[in-house]
């Protein structure tokens, strides 16, 4: 059996010290055949904003899954967690994997089946990013048409969220970069997008995703506003791209 290859420093999570270990032997205890742990997303590169820990389970035969889920929540656990499991050989969506392999922490095993994905990992496109602009369009439809309240706030922060996803899409063709985390994007970006780019991580990630702090009144105003932002974003990204290519 691999060794538990978590961090030895405490992991801080909405200002609780959390031991993911703990939550990996159950993991093992319930599946002997996996072969890694991954934890990945938000909660890796920031906890401080992140609303659930999302992990990726690796076994060489899937159990069911309701038992992942029972292994990773407890009943007294003071945070949420998300679990996607895989099989050996099967293969994940590409954007899925491009944004596990842009942050993720190795909690067992050597990670070695995880980078084996790399391979199949293909360069974004501009296409890709104009796809999540009319994804985030669409969702703000849905939003508008939405009576409960709950939905309503969950498709919103959705279409405010899928704008900036937009905008990472596009930094990371610009910088020739599969990293996708926006801290370390922000950082190679050069002016005058680094200060767009902290624009849509502060507000359309942050503000409006996370903390789910859009304006109610004129919602639809506000978030044509934004769209057309990221649109000019992205068109400027891409000019400069292909003027660098000839």
């Amino acid at each position: 059996m691999s060794s538990l290859n978590i961090l030895e420093t405490p992991y801080y999570f909405g200002g609780l010290m959390i031991d993911l270990r703990e939550f990996t032997r159950r993991l093992l205890e319930y599946d002997p055949d996996i072969v890694e742990v991954v934890q990945f997303g938000s909660s890796v590169y920031a906890p401080e904003y992140a609303r659930d820990v999302d992990i990726l389970v690796i076994t060489r035969k899937m159990k069911e899954y309701n038992g992942y889920l029972d292994a990773l929540n407890l009943e007294d656990s003071p945070i949420n967690i998300d679990v996607l499991v895989l099989e050996v050989g099967k293969i994940l969506k590409r954007d899925l994997l491009r944004s596990i392999l842009g942050s993720f922490r190795l909690l067992y095993g050597e990670g070695k089946y995880l980078l084996e994905y790399a391979k199949y990992l293909g360069d974004p496109t501009f296409e890709e990013a104009r796809s999540s602009l009319r994804v985030a369009a669409s969702l703000l439809k849905l939003a508008l048409e939405t009576v409960n309240p709950l939905d309503k706030d969950r498709i919103c922060r959705e279409a405010f969220d899928a704008l900036f996803h937009a905008a990472r899409i596009a930094s990371m063709i610009y910088l020739s970069t599969e990293i996708s985390r926006w801290d370390l994007i922000k950082r190679e970006l050069p002016e005058p997008y680094r200060t767009s780019f902290n624009d849509f991580i502060s507000t359309l990630h942050i503000k409006y995703f996370y903390n789910s702090e859009y304006p109610r009144e004129n919602i639809e105003e506000e978030f044509n506003k934004w769209f057309r932002r990221v649109e000019e974003y992205i068109s400027k990204l891409e000019l400069e791209v292909k003027i660098k290519r000839k």
